[in-house]
């Protein structure tokens, strides 16, 4: 069988591919080959800016660990994509950190994911493995994996009024594929799409081949599962309420609820005394929250665990400073203590709490989990 490869984009954040080597190096229990794609750019997410220093460096830290890495080029055929100028003519992305991303996931899948005969992965630079996982045995029975990614024709006001879903997508975070077992891979583009009015971020674009093949795709579903904000910051604009001891977790990036919170025992309270307050996306049953999910008996009871669970393995226990923003990923039908991969996330920095001081004191509690 041919090597699994993981690809992983790096650009502002060059020290976390070793801790995600040496993750990948005791975790993953298949033959595999680790490829950084170094995507440092001008133009990309302003929370990253930009250094020649940081493409230099990327280059360098590849070099001594012995791993694979390309550079990401400017490729003429994708200067645009569904309508949209990726980059200008001084060699800029054009049009901020969205856009970049999905125009370099596009460019290494057309040019080397896509020409695989092999499984392959694509993972986020700031995800880490925490559990062994073979992703050979994982697609033996399906040819591609991802977390679904929801958009809505309504969103929930009331029990009476739950909100309707429109469509999902793969989110580009975290993707398997089984590129031998795909129909036509080369077919398939990351790029930002608009369905009916309704826009899409990175991955959208996927939604096109999805519905052409949707006849031979074998997907196998990951869970995101998300402890979002648990302090308020001011003049950030989704922060929770002040003074009302609530935290706001979700999955998968399109479901938000506020949950009661004992914060000086670190503590979900009872949702037989506090229901949870849907405060972004739809609500589809008692016993899931989307449709693709396993339906479990005492479902709210499972998904409060599961938030705490994170909470009591992960955020107390490495002192993680708040808002502690993180992820992790797991296959739907495991519960969470089966999670393979934690999340630092949002590495970029694009939200107002993640300045310098802050970021250093959550890498130093991501050291901690990982040794």
């Amino acid at each position: 069988m041919s090597k699994v490869k993981i690809y992983t984009y790096s650009h502002n954040r060059p020290d976390f591919i070793q801790l995600q080597y040496e993750t990948i190096k005791r975790h993953v229990k298949d033959d595999y080959e680790f490829i950084v794609f170094n995507n440092e750019r001008p133009g990309g997410d302003p929370g990253s800016g930009y250094s020649s220093e940081r493409l230099d460096q990327i280059f360098n830290i590849c070099n001594e660990l012995n791993i694979k890495c390309i550079r990401v080029e400017l490729d003429p055929e994708l200067k645009y994509i569904n309508g949209y100028l990726q980059y200008d003519d001084n060699g800029s992305f054009a049009l901020g950190g969205s856009y970049a991303c999905s125009y370099a996931f596009t460019w290494g899948w057309k040019h080397y994911i896509s020409r695989d005969k092999s499984v392959s992965i694509m993972i986020d630079s700031d995800m880490f493995f925490i559990k062994d996982v073979s992703f050979s045995n994982m697609m033996k029975e399906h040819n591609f994996a991802f977390v679904p990614h929801y958009r809505h024709l309504s969103y929930f006001k009331s029990e009476s009024e739950p909100g309707e879903f429109a469509f999902s997508y793969p989110w580009n975070g975290f993707v398997v594929a089984n590129i031998p077992n795909m129909p036509n891979p080369h077919e398939l583009s990351w790029g930002l799409a608009n369905y009916n009015g309704i826009t899409c971020d990175v991955g959208g674009e996927c939604l096109t081949y999805m519905n052409k093949y949707k006849d031979q795709l074998k997907i196998k579903y990951f869970d995101q599962i998300s402890i979002q904000r648990d302090s308020y910051v001011e003049n950030d604009p989704h922060t929770i309420p002040k003074n009302q001891n609530q935290i706001e977790v979700g999955i998968n990036g399109s479901l938000a609820v506020l949950l009661e919170y004992d914060n000086e025992k670190d503590l979900i309270l009872p949702f037989e005394t506090y229901a949870p307050i849907i405060k972004g996306g739809a609500y589809y049953a008692d016993n899931r929250s989307y449709p693709y999910q396993t339906k479990r008996d005492n479902y709210w009871e499972y998904f409060k665990n599961m938030f705490q669970y994170i909470i009591d393995k992960f955020l107390v226990k490495f002192n993680f400073p708040k808002p502690s923003f993180v992820d992790l990923i797991k296959l739907e039908s495991d519960d969470i203590e089966e999670s393979f991969i934690f999340h630092y996330k949002n590495a970029s920095n694009s939200h107002i709490w993640m300045g310098k001081n802050y970021n250093s004191k959550k890498t130093e509690s991501l050291k901690m989990l990982l040794n």
